[in-house]
C-alpha cells in the first residue's frame, strides 16, 4: 500500500499538535498468497482495509512527539494485529516539515519480522 494519507497532530512543536500535519505511509507486506491466489477469496489473504484502518487508529490518536515513536508503534501494531505477515516495512514521511529550508518531506522507515 503506497501513500495512504493522513492529517494529523504529531510532533515537537506545539503548533503541529494543534493545527496538525500531512503525513504519507507506505506499508510493503510480505506474506503467504499461494492459497488466497488459488481460492480466490479475500478471508485467505491479507485483507488492507483492517490494516489501514490500525494505521488509521496510530495516526488519529494520542498525539506524540516524535514519528520515530509513530513508527515504531504503526509497526508493532501491524505485526501483532496480523499474524499471517511474515514481514514488514513501514515508511513515514512527514510532508512539508517545519524547518526554515524548503523540504518535501522527512522519511523514516524500519522493517520487523517474524
Amino acid at each position: 500500500m503506497k501513500d495512504i494519507r493522513f492529517r494529523s497532530r504529531h510532533g515537537n512543536l506545539d503548533f503541529e499538535r494543534e493545527v496538525g500535519n500531512t503525513f504519507s505511509i507506505d506499508l510493503i507486506c510480505q506474506t503467504d498468497l499461494r492459497k488466497a491466489a488459488k481460492t480466490d477469496r479475500l478471508s485467505d489473504t491479507l485483507d488492507y482495509a483492517p490494516a489501514v484502518a490500525a494505521v488509521r487508529e496510530i495516526m488519529e490518536g494520542e498525539s506524540v512527539h516524535l514519528i520515530e515513536t509513530l513508527l515504531d508503534r504503526i509497526g508493532e501494531s501491524l505485526m501483532a494485529r496480523f499474524p499471517d505477515i511474515m514481514s514488514l516495512e513501514v515508511h513515514l514521511r512527514k510532508l512539508h516539515p517545519p524547518i526554515p529550508e524548503t523540504c518535501e518531506y522527512v522519511e523514516l522507515v524500519d522493517h520487523w519480522e517474524r
